[in-house]
């Protein structure tokens, strides 16, 4: 059976002549001078980065690659191409290459980095394989596609990145039940390995894959019944302040336990729902903080007490002046209540440091980031050491108490001992609004300036709590401590030595016969 003929052609024929210019009307034209795909520049970030690639890269660090392509002229569909990257000559993507994770892309003629798919993007996360060099290769191969005028110029590469080792911290967490909530213990599912920490392997410089980085102190949960004031909500004075000296005796404990060299291990606390006074609270240059378990601001905010720790003040915060990145989308959905979607983080963020910020409101700037890396807590040794510091020993005097708010009055002075567990001191290189001076029985005076500024997430800096430990030679007995000015002019408080107790056992008598269950007096 023929078909019908209309001047010579057949109605088959005619549909198809009717159909092909709407097909062609659904892609965009090839460029007038043809599709040429080029590599204009490969991006290689961690956290943050700029478009030459300046900001120090972490060995073994989760590591996203993105390439920005040229087109010829017009937008191209179909766009993929592989990675092959090389430690000092050797590979360590597989043979053939990584593919990238959003390919194929449509190749615009004018890419925007705050598009997460106007580039071509690769990602190696940790352990990434990438060890500590100075001789870093990433080369990328863009697949042709039809048409292409141009195919002997599809690769790019950038040579000689160096990464370097950074001493991963031990942060520990503990589940707080603070019992005027009703709220009980926060859910272990929400502050866990993985979403409790999300926001703080983002954005911190280190390798985000070591398991000992964040989890679960010696004490996975504790309960703290105080308000002074019974309005339910965790106020700095008293209750605040008190928190974060029983977290910082814990902490001691974890020290104890030789579970890390003090200088380079925190602990966080995470109090169920938000019954917080402005978040959270942390010693700013200490190594305590606690804070919400809201899906919508947690992560950030426990990220936010760590920079806190850091050193970071609110002073340093602002927008964030490089697109970031959060390489593997550590907080896309995790969990959904954050808002937080995609890997790219636009200049219309706000960096870390700024206060009172959702997780989907914040990421961190250049400055700040740079800051971390050049932390004492992350540059140090394997012990927590650094040129900067001093070295660890044991018999370190632990000296805590809380000023008021406004640093004027001293308000308690913690009873003085000398833990038996090697300890770190506190850095007398430092400086600070005040100091502590301990004199031994030789009659030598070692003075350690220190700052007792506490730090929430959501208005200004006060000072509360502080934590400074003193080395003091193991021979010699401590007759004295003041707490004082920077100058030595002010006496706030302190402690003369007092006599060691004498224990004496009044019942039983010596050589009475004990029994199963015995008063001792």
């Amino acid at each position: 059976m023929g078909l019908k003929t209309l001047s010579g052609i057949t109605v088959g024929k005619i549909i198809v002549i009717i159909l092909l210019p709407l097909l062609n009307g659904c892609f965009p034209p090839p460029p007038p001078g043809g599709v040429d795909l080029t590599v204009q520049n490969i991006e290689i970030t961690q956290a943050i980065q700029t478009t030459t690639n300046i900001i120090t890269l972490v060995a073994q660090r989760s590591t996203a690659v993105r390439v920005t392509l040229g087109t010829g002229g017009g937008s191209v569909t179909g766009v993929t191409g592989l990675l092959h990257v090389f430690v000092n000559g050797a590979e360590i993507t597989p043979v053939a290459g990584l593919p990238p994770i959003n390919a194929p892309i449509t190749a615009p003629a004018s890419p925007q980095r705050s598009n997460e798919n106007h580039t071509l993007n690769f990602e190696l996360l940790a352990p990434s394989g990438i060890t500590a060099s100075a001789d870093v290769d990433f080369l990328v191969d863009i697949t042709p596609v039809p048409g292409e005028t141009n195919t002997a110029n599809n690769s790019g590469q950038i040579n000689n990145l160096t990464f370097v080792n950074r001493t991963t911290p031990t942060l520990y967490f503990t589940r707080i039940n603070w019992t005027p909530s009703g709220l009980g213990l926060p859910a272990l599912t929400d502050v866990q390995a993985g979403r409790g920490d999300a926001f703080v392997r983002g954005i911190y410089p280190v390798n985000d894959s070591d398991p000992n980085l964040y989890r679960q102190g010696l004490f996975p949960t504790l309960t703290f019944t105080e308000d002074a004031n019974g309005n339910s909500i965790l106020d700095l004075n008293p209750e605040g302040n008190n928190l974060l000296s029983f977290l910082a005796s814990c902490r001691q404990l974890i020290v104890d336990a030789g579970l890390g060299a003090t200088d380079i291990t925190f602990l966080y606390g995470w109090v169920a729902g938000n019954p917080i006074d402005a978040n959270g609270w942390g010693q700013v240059s200490g190594r305590n903080a606690f804070g919400n378990t809201e899906h919508i601001r947690h992560q950030r905010t426990y990220a936010h007490e760590l920079g806190h720790n850091f050193g970071l003040s609110h002073s340093d915060g602002g927008l964030i002046d490089e697109v970031g990145w959060d390489v593997g989308a550590r907080l896309d959905g995790n969990p959904a209540g954050n808002n937080t979607t995609g890997r790219v983080r636009p200049i219309t963020l706000n960096d870390i440091m700024s206060p009172g910020l959702l997780t989907n409101q914040a990421w961190v700037k250049t400055a700040n980031y740079n800051f971390f890396l050049g932390s004492l807590a992350l540059s140090s040794t394997s012990n927590g050491t650094s040129a900067d510091q001093e070295d660890s020993s044991e018999r370190i005097l632990v000296i805590q108490g809380i000023f008021n708010p406004e640093g004027d009055s001293l308000l308690y002075l913690e009873p003085v001992f000398r833990f038996p567990w090697p300890s770190q001191p506190t850095s007398r290189r430092q400086g600070g609004r005040f100091a502590v001076a301990v004199t031994d029985e030789t009659g030598n005076v070692t003075r350690t300036p220190f700052d007792a500024l506490v730090a929430d997430d959501a208005g200004p800096e006060r000072h509360g709590f502080f934590e400074i430990m003193v080395a003091v030679p193991s021979d010699r007995e401590v007759v004295s401590l003041r707490i004082t000015d920077a100058e030595g002019a002010r006496v706030f408080g302190g402690f003369d030595r007092s006599q060691p107790p004498e224990i004496i056992i009044t019942a039983p008598a010596t050589g009475a016969q004990l029994g199963d269950t015995t008063r001792v007096a």
